[in-house]
Formats: C-alpha cells, sequence, structure tokens
C-alpha cells in the first residue's frame, strides 16, 4: 500500500494570487519508518519541524536528498484568474486526488491548517467522492509535529518554487 503526505505553496507569499501549489510524497507503508528517522536526523534543533523557507542553502541541498525515500513526487499547480486561495487549492485538490487514486494511493495525509480549514478540505473531499473521485482514497489531516513526513512534501514544494530542475514538472490546472 501507499500513503501520499501533502503540502501546499503559495509563491509570492501568498500575495501572488494567481498562483497555488500542491505536491503530494508517495511512500510504500512498508518505507515510512525508515524515511521518518531520516527526517528527524536531518531536522535541525532549532527546528520544531523541518521546513524548507527555514533552511540554509547548504542544508537545503542534502534535504533533497530525502526525497529518495519518495516513489513518487506529485506536483500539482495552479496557474489561472485571479482567485482566492481556498478556491485555488480546491482545484488543486481535485486535480491530486485524481491523479493520486490513478497510481493506487490508498491514503492521504495532510497538514492540519486548523479546524476551518480542514473542515473545508473535508467538505472537498465529499464533494468529489459525490462527483466519483477519489472514492477509494482514506484521508486525515495531522499536525506536522506529529508526522516528520509532511516535510517531505514541503522539501518538494520549497523546491519546485525555488526552480529546482530535480523534480518532476508539474501537472497544470487553471
Amino acid at each position: 500500500m501507499h500513503t501520499a503526505y501533502v503540502d501546499e505553496s503559495e509563491p509570492g507569499g501568498g500575495l501572488d494570487h494567481t498562483v497555488y501549489v500542491l505536491a503530494a510524497v508517495v511512500v510504500t507503508d512498508a518505507g515510512t519508518d525508515d524515511a521518518r528517522s531520516a527526517v528527524r536526523r536531518n531536522t535541525p534543533r532549532r527546528m520544531r519541524k523541518l521546513h524548507w523557507y527555514e533552511g540554509l542553502p547548504a542544508q537545503r541541498i542534502s534535504w533533497l536528498d530525502l526525497l529518495r525515500h519518495a516513489l513518487e513526487v506529485v506536483i500539482v499547480r495552479y496557474d489561472g484568474a485571479v482567485a482566492r486561495a481556498e478556491r485555488r487549492r480546491r482545484r488543486c485538490l481535485e486535480r491530486l486526488v485524481w491523479e493520486l487514486e490513478q497510481r493506487g494511493v490508498g491514503t492521504l495525509v495532510l497538514e492540519s491548517r486548523g479546524p476551518a480549514r480542514d473542515r473545508d478540505d473535508r467538505s472537498m473531499f465529499t464533494t468529489l467522492r459525490d462527483r466519483g473521485i477519489g472514492c477509494r482514497l482514506r484521508w486525515s489531516h495531522v499536525l506536522p509535529s506529529d508526522e516528520p513526513l509532511l516535510a517531505l512534501a514541503d522539501i518538494a514544494c520549497g523546491a519546485h518554487g525555488d526552480g529546482s530542475g530535480q523534480l518532476p514538472p508539474p501537472v497544470m490546472v487553471a
């Protein structure tokens, strides 16, 4: 079985209302313990969680190596008309769920954004299931301090935003 760990990014510090990125890092369930240990070993003591934008350039280069624990990295990017962040997120989430379902992913783990935003996601998952998308996926929201593997998705988002050529091209939505 495979699990996808998902994080988001709003390039431009949230000031560009035409872009949104969701990254999913797919890990085999058998490989999660090794991957978690690697993330914990690479998290600087000064950080509660490994976070791309708090890292020094040399750290970021070494963190990219953590993505070797992934079977696959899927990046979905909204580039379209000006829209609120939640609308851009829903568009990305719809495509990401479809992409992950096509890849046989069974579980989706998203970083919690608080009760209200998590409720928005749950509503979106219900809407998608009503349309026949993501019916076989289980999903949950967790705090990044409780799931180190969310850091892998953060790395993928950060590297994509920095233009690292080491990631697959994003799936585009508008």
